[in-house]
């Protein structure tokens, strides 16, 4: 992810941009710090989780009912730790996913795509 890369390479941006005058008010300063690493923090799980899904051959909407679940509880639920802005972004992704697929028809679709779908069965 470029916020990722940007992090990575702070040390050696801030050399090249204080070596030309032109760009030295370009330098990142701590609080411009503070929030790519929020930023970041949010949304690297979702980068990773995308990222591995793409990966996926046959990736169908029977898989968005267990992904809702997974962010919902797992990958987008605050952590200790989160900065105040990492909260705001992880609740902002969450409110618009849920938001937009909360219809009553698209979530018995989606129940049922989940359920007729052999990958998301359970063997008791």
């Amino acid at each position: 992810m470029m916020i990722e890369r940007f992090l990575e390479q702070e040390k050696a941006l801030s050399q090249v941009l204080l070596a030309d005058k032109k760009a030295r008010h370009l330098v990142p300063s701590w609080q411009d710090m503070a929030l790519l690493e929020s930023l970041n923090k949010a949304l690297d799980p979702l980068f990773e989780f995308t990222d591995t899904l793409s990966g996926e051959k046959y990736v169908s909407v029977s898989f968005l009912k267990p992904v809702l679940h997974l962010f919902n509880n797992e990958i987008l639920s605050g952590k200790d730790g989160d900065t105040e802005l990492t909260k705001a972004v992880k609740e902002g992704v969450l409110k618009y996913l849920n938001e937009k697929y909360d219809d009553h028809t698209t979530n018995n679709l989606l129940d049922m795509a989940t359920l007729v779908d052999p990958r998301f069965k359970t063997t008791t």
